[in-house]
């Protein structure tokens, strides 16, 4: 699903908070906001984003931009946020990270990107927004009273949009709006701390640098045309400036970011799932025709003419990468779920099976396991595997059906309604959502830790006089 176009987006936006929030919140709610408070403004927001943004579901892209992040993450300092970070089917060159630890990245940035080093700078940067509260310390100087309004100018700012004036007359003036951009002292500082994160991490800093150059660059072919990014992270040439400082400062210290082989079938799974199949296609045949020898290329092949349901052209591609890798764990786990897509469970549970063995903590590998149990009715195992994968992958929604269907046939009722509510909610099928969470309510024990979020989703659906039918 592509976004829709600027107005459409703020506008739904608008609309979906009040819906959310019918009555202004009592002057001086948001006066001191605290991290809770930022978490519920986070759900909020990526609530509607759903509703106007396709975000990836593809288990390769959510496994690899969530362990690039969490890798991050392991370097900060003690802080009180979740992070979760998406991938959103969106052409444009943005991302951005929203109060409560929420971080998206667009396929059109990822797509700009060269080295996972330079794609660690975008996100390193997200973080330490996040991180160092920067929107939240905005939103106070606003003096923002109106919960919609919050959520509604965050999202003209961060998603950008030539109707994002007209929308807020009445609601926000432009310069309290303009406050919620990040300000010049804000992005020297996430700068800094996002250098800090990556030189910790074991990457070089030159990679978000090299991010940078290039949005500089767009910014001069393009002219007035910029891209969102830009929009919101101002200031690039002062800002490349001050990083040359500090990497002065770090002078012969400095490794060069390792180099990822799983940063190159990154990219192509997200090439094949965001850009003409037809092209695409043409591009894989003649860049394998340059280097045979290259696997990735058979790779990005055998993905796309699946795609285009050309399955026995796909199979022979996926068998000739691995005849040229044959070691190649991401081309054997892709091939499983080529197979297991097209019901050959014993083919993908053969593959599946060997590299669990190997990699006993890749969520990819446990969740195609976890479908073919649940195929099989091995509920145990099923069960077992997509508990180990939300473990280690909370920001991964697909998986929430599963273990709300598992969780039933194990006449655990409590979690099956809270699950299954939870994949409502991302399905904007709210009735049914809210049916869920009130049996979910019913069913957990009173001191289970899910209670607290059960209730807070049912006021919010009864706030938008969703009723059950």
């Amino acid at each position: 699903m592509r976004p829709r176009t600027g107005w459409r987006i703020l506008s739904g936006v608008l609309i979906f908070s009040l819906l959310l929030f019918p009555h202004p919140v009592k002057s001086g709610v948001f006066d001191s906001l605290s991290v809770e408070k930022e978490k519920q403004i986070g759900e909020e927001f990526f609530q509607q984003l759903q509703a106007y943004y396709s975000i990836s579901a593809d288990p390769f892209i959510c496994s690899y931009i969530n362990r690039l992040g969490q890798k991050l993450v392991a370097q900060l300092d003690p802080n009180p946020y979740q992070f979760r970070f998406f991938v959103l089917d969106d052409p444009t060159m943005n991302a951005f990270a929203v109060p409560g630890g929420y971080i998206f990245v667009t396929t059109g940035f990822i797509r700009a990107m060269e080295r996972e080093g330079e794609l660690a700078g975008v996100l390193a940067h997200e973080i330490s927004h996040i991180y160092a509260r920067h929107l939240a310390r905005q939103l106070d100087k606003s003096k923002v009273v109106n919960a919609a309004t919050l959520v509604g100018a965050l999202a003209a700012v961060l998603l950008g949009g030539a109707a994002a004036g007209p929308l807020l007359t009445g609601t926000m003036a432009a310069g309290e709006t303009a406050m919620l951009k990040y300000s010049r002292d804000h992005e020297k500082e996430a700068d800094s701390l996002g250098f800090k994160w990556m030189v910790r991490a074991g990457y070089n800093p030159r990679d978000m640098m090299a991010v940078f150059r290039k949005l500089g660059k767009l910014r001069w072919f393009e002219g007035g045309d910029l891209p969102v990014y830009l929009s919101t992270h101002p200031e690039v040439d002062t800002r490349l400036v001050d990083l040359s400082h500090q990497m002065a400062s770090h002078a012969g210290k400095l490794k060069e970011s390792p180099q990822s082989p799983e940063f190159q079938y990154f990219t192509l799974k997200v090439d094949v799932a965001s850009s003409n199949p037809h092209q695409f296609l043409r591009r894989m045949t003649q860049a394998s025709a340059k280097e045979p020898n290259n696997p990735a290329y058979r790779y990005g092949k055998a993905l796309v003419l699946a795609r285009l349901e050309r399955p026995q052209e796909a199979l022979a591609e996926f068998q000739e990468a691995l005849k040229l890798d044959p070691g190649n764990s991401i081309i054997k786990r892709e091939l499983a779920a080529f197979h297991f897509e097209r019901n050959r469970y014993q083919e993908a549970f053969s593959l599946l099976e060997d590299l669990a063995q190997k990699y006993p903590q890749d969520e990819v590998t446990l969740y195609y396991l976890g479908r073919i149990y649940q195929e099989r009715r091995q509920v145990d195992q099923a069960l077992a595997a997509m508990e180990r994968v939300h473990a280690l992958n909370p920001a991964y929604l697909e998986v929430y059906h599963n273990l709300g269907t598992l969780y039933g046939e194990k006449g655990k009722l409590g979690l099956a309604h809270y699950f299954l509510g939870l994949y409502s909610l991302k399905a904007r099928a709210y009735p049914t959502a809210l049916f869920h969470f009130r049996k979910a309510l019913v069913n957990l024990p009173p001191n289970d830790p899910h209670c607290g979020e059960v209730r807070s989703q049912i006021a919010r659906l009864e706030k938008m006089r969703i009723r059950v039918n």
